[in-house]
């Protein structure tokens, strides 16, 4: 027995093709394409099987970056980079000494005290606050010398070589025949012994 929610038409016109036979079509296309994709694939893996070189030997050669007998690089591109940038404190400390000096002022007002006693206690505040300005200035200082002192250990590496970004040149036996430098190998001439 049918669900009741589904409808069907039954209907002696012909079938509405409208935007299913469009769909349709974009997926036949996306389906051709796919199927040429793959069989360039399959092209390419039989060509790579049919060739005769063998793979290299897993106990051979490791790779370039698992070569234990190389030195540190010296990271110079480390220079390239930009300077990490210092956050801002999200009170300024000019605002919060001026607030202390002030509440200091205020205070010794609403104490009463004598002129000379005022200017002591705001020549101590004064003090208070140079103490914590040449504090966070030194932190400054330090942390700048962090960020911009060579890492330890790691000065002394292999130059950049420029052969790497260089293409490579060759020379073949016709070349090298009329060339006025002669690059190939001889044997040494024969000891009169």
């Amino acid at each position: 027995m049918a669900d009741p929610s589904e409808t069907t038409q039954v209907g002696s016109g012909p079938p509405i093709l409208g935007e299913h036979a469009q769909d349709t079509q974009e997926v036949l296309e996306a389906i051709q394409e796919l199927s040429s994709q793959v069989g360039s694939l399959q092209s390419e893996v039989r060509t790579l099987r049919a060739q005769t070189r063998a793979l290299p030997a897993s106990g051979s050669e490791a790779a370039g970056w698992d070569d234990s007998r190389r030195g540190p690089d010296t990271l110079s591109w480390i220079n390239a980079l930009d300077a990490p940038q210092q956050r801002a404190p999200s009170v300024p400390r000019l605002l919060l000494e001026v607030v202390f000096l002030v509440s200091v002022a205020v205070a010794a007002a609403i104490a009463e005290l004598d002129i000379a006693e005022i200017v002591a206690v705001m020549a101590g505040a004064w003090v208070l606050v140079a103490l914590a300005e040449f504090a966070a200035a030194r932190s400054a200082r330090r942390r700048a010398e962090a960020v911009y002192a060579p890492l330890p250990g790691l000065a002394a590496g292999y130059p950049t070589d420029p052969s790497w970004f260089a293409p490579p040149v060759e020379r073949t036996a016709l070349d090298v025949a009329g060339a006025e430098d002669d690059s190939q190998a001889r044997l040494p001439p024969p000891s009169d012994d």
